[in-house]
């Protein structure tokens, strides 16, 4: 029979649904996982408990829904898919289960006859009608949140985990609930559990690199080593299936093959079984392709189209252009700043919906949060948040790393900015500090100058004051020497007639110059003249002498000024010089910085893609075996081995060989309960050994011959008494699990 095609309209956009986890509802449009589906569907119908792991982004979560769920139900089975919530207000993680319980079988419109309420886990499925004819699956979804969200939650102590475990490994190992022991041991004729069958079923669904903590929990729940499934990444061929059943006539053979080689980077289809292709990235490009095709009138795809976007781009690509849009949906807010390098929706995406450790969470809207709730909008509808209720989160953890890089570019951009401003704060400091220096500089000469200039005007001032009273003092001079000459002439007269012996004194004369007392008068009159002219002659000496040594010292002040104003100019010119300096300096420092930026984000997209190419892997270093010696005691176990069927024996069991002497109230439980196993009860037991396993068998070191008790801590659990007075090396045991 050929392979079912399915048309798919061109203009739906429906061709793949990108980073959604298939429903049940799509079952018909799931490929790829054909061998998976029937293999997970066997595990899980054969055995009481299966965990189911492997790396994010494999469909771990679509291969449930859309592969198992509908096999399941086709053999009278009810699955209920679980994801707990460890927010502060949720409820306690098995009232969660219940929840989940009483509104799946209201959905499917089953009667009952009772609902979940204050009994155990174990007595509600060993008590209801329904579970008679129906067998529950329960089926916890990303139950690494439990080791994740919930260690970083307050809202869940230590007691309500022990209670939610204990629980939980009643109802897989099917324990009798410690509350019911005292029922069954005094008052059998009261009991009315059918506690002898297990029809409830669980199913663990997780992420691969927390395998390491499932195992520690082992002690209280050992069946967890006994079925396991691990997803892994899709191969080449079932790529190509996708591909072609997915596209339909939208594509042919020898284009489906480029993009299987588009992904696997390799043209052998004989390496198709080897070649790794990761779903979660094969239905994100491929959903990419689809729109980009749609663009371009819906036609057949071409390998053309595909060259135009790198595989390692195209994630960024879609979750940039998803933020880009919820961002431009949001009202704009005036007094957001224009300098910063990120948007509300990133710092939402990148703050709330995921973990410090980058895991992805649940986030419940606030009324603060109104104000997103556009771009939250955008974001469901590009599929990459869902959202139920007032509550939002990814609908995927292949986002998680690219969103924690994001984040970490984000906060280094924030701290990088934040050093540039100090950096400029700084550099501005320093510039307006020189600036001012110059300035201050400049402003003291000035002022000097200034000062100088002012005192010189002053004493210019006074100089020509005393310049006028000297000229002054000169024309006065000249006026009373202009006087004295006049009397000179007049003496000279009256010497020359004293000399010729001329006393013939007219009456002019004697009217000009009286009497000879009048002469003797004229004689005192030119010596007084005479002294005032020496005085004179003295003042006009020193005021010339004077005049010429302020004038001198004046000249020398001016000097003085003109040098320091020359002084002045040049520190000014010097000044100017170190700004601008210290401009260019400013100017290419910012051009580095930029430079800077860039080769940062360029070695960050470099090594983003080849981490994506290259993931670390840590390979623990081997440790060597322990092997029996001449002191073991060594077991022969017998697991349901025949002639026509041989059965290996497991080699992850817990076997425990206790002194019966010391631990007399634990070897009776032990008799009594002969399938129930209480390792913490075992663990603490006084002198207690443990079996290790070599080449197929089971052996305890260093064992000295006395009377003990082999217990096996197995859903098929058996115990043996051995004795010292019939002691052997070699102990046989049958362990063989009951038929299904």
């Amino acid at each position: 029979m050929p392979d079912q095609v399915h048309n798919i309209d061109p203009l739906s956009g429906a061709a793949f649904i990108g980073l959604q986890s298939y429903t049940e509802a799509q079952a018909d449009s799931f490929f790829g996982r054909d061998e998976e589906i029937e293999q997970l569907t066997k595990l899980v119908k054969s055995n009481t408990l299966t965990i189911v792991f492997g790396r994010s982004g494999t469909g771990k979560t679509s291969l449930l829904n859309a592969g198992v769920f509908p096999m399941l139900r086709k053999e009278y089975c009810l699955p209920f898919r679980i994801r707990l919530e460890f927010n502060p207000d949720s409820p306690d993680l098995i009232t969660q289960v219940k929840n989940v319980l009483r509104s799946e079988i209201d959905k499917y419109g089953f009667e009952v006859k009772s609902y979940p309420s204050t009994e155990t886990l174990w007595e509600y499925f060993h008590s209801e009608p329904l579970w008679k004819s129906i067998t529950p699956i329960l089926i916890f979804d990303q139950f690494e949140e439990i080791f994740t969200l919930a260690k970083a939650s307050t809202r869940f102590g230590d007691k309500e985990f022990d209670h939610f475990w204990q629980e939980l490994a009643d109802l897989i190992e099917n324990s009798i609930p410690e509350k019911l022991k005292d029922l069954f041991l005094n008052h059998e004729e009261d009991i009315t559990y059918n506690h002898k069958t297990q029809k409830t079923k669980v199913l663990f669904s997780f992420r691969e690199e927390y395998l390491p903590e499932f195992e520690s929990i082992t002690a209280k729940i050992p069946s967890i080593k006994l079925s396991r499934f691990r997803l892994l990444p899709m191969n080449g061929k079932q790529a190509y299936e996708v591909i072609t059943k997915t596209w339909g006539n939208n594509i042919n053979p020898a284009q489906a093959d480029k993009i299987v080689t588009y992904f696997s980077k390799d043209t052998d289809k004989s390496k198709y079984t080897i070649t790794e292709v990761e779903p979660s990235l094969l239905s994100q490009v491929c959903s990419y392709i689809e729109k980009e095709r749609v663009l371009e009138g819906g036609k057949n795809i071409t390998s053309e189209l595909l060259e135009k976007y790198p595989r390692e781009k195209i994630l960024g690509s879609i979750y940039d252009e998803a933020l880009s849009e919820s961002n431009a949906a949001l009202p704009k807010d005036p007094g957001l700043s224009k300098s910063m390098p990120w948007a509300p929706m990133n710092e939402f995406v990148e703050d709330k919906l995921i973990t410090g450790e980058g895991y992805r969470t649940k986030y419940t809207l606030a009324e603060k949060d109104n104000a997103l709730m556009p771009g939250i909008d955008v974001l469901e509808k590009k599929y990459f948040l869902r959202r139920e209720d007032r509550s939002v989160e990814l609908t995927h953890d292949v986002l998680t790393p690219l969103i924690k890089t994001d984040r970490e570019r984000r906060r280094k951009e924030i701290a990088l900015a934040l050093a540039n401003k100090k950096a400029r704060k700084k550099a501005l400091f320093l510039l307006l500090f020189a600036l001012l220096a110059g300035v201050a500089a400049y402003l003291f000469i000035t002022y000097e100058a200034r000062e100088a200039k002012n005192e010189m005007e002053a004493k210019i001032s006074v100089l020509k004051n005393d310049s006028l009273k000297l000229n002054l003092s000169i024309d006065s001079l000249k006026k009373d020497s202009s006087k004295l000459f006049f009397s000179i002439d007049s003496l000279k007269k009256i010497w020359q007639i004293l000399d010729t012996g001329n006393h013939n004194i007219t009456i002019a004369d004697t009217a000009n110059h009286n009497t000879t007392d009048s002469g003797l008068t004229t004689l005192t009159a030119i010596d007084s003249l005479r002294s005032k002219i020496e005085v004179v002659n003295k003042l006009l000496q020193q005021a010339r002498k004077n005049n010429d040594e302020m004038l001198f010292l004046k000249t020398e002040q001016l000097n003085d000024l003109a040098k320091r104003l020359k002084r002045s100019d040049a520190e000014n010119n010097s000044v100017s010089g170190l700004f601008r300096n210290l401009q260019e300096r400013f100017s290419s420092d910012s051009n580095r910085l930029e430079n800077l930026k860039r080769e940062f984000k360029n070695l960050q997209a470099e090594y983003y893609a080849y981490r994506l190419k290259y993931p670390v892997q840590f390979i623990p270093p081997p440790q060597k075996p322990l092997v029996p010696d001449e002191n073991s005691l060594i077991l022969n176990l017998n697991f349901g081995s025949s002639m026509n069927n041989p059965v290996k024996v497991p080699d992850n069991m817990e076997i425990y060989l206790i002194p019966t002497r010391s631990n007399n109230k634990l070897v009776k439980d032990i008799e009594l309960y002969e399938i129930h196993c209480d390792e913490v009860k075992m663990r603490k037991a006084i002198g207690k050994k443990t079996a290790n396993y070599y080449n197929g068998k089971y052996f305890f070191s260093n064992v000295a011959p006395d009377n003990y008790l082999i217990k096996v801590c197995s859903y098929y659990g058996n115990y043996k008494l051995i004795g010292k007075n019939n002691w052997k090396k070699e102990i046989s045991m049958d362990v063989s699990p009951p038929v299904q």
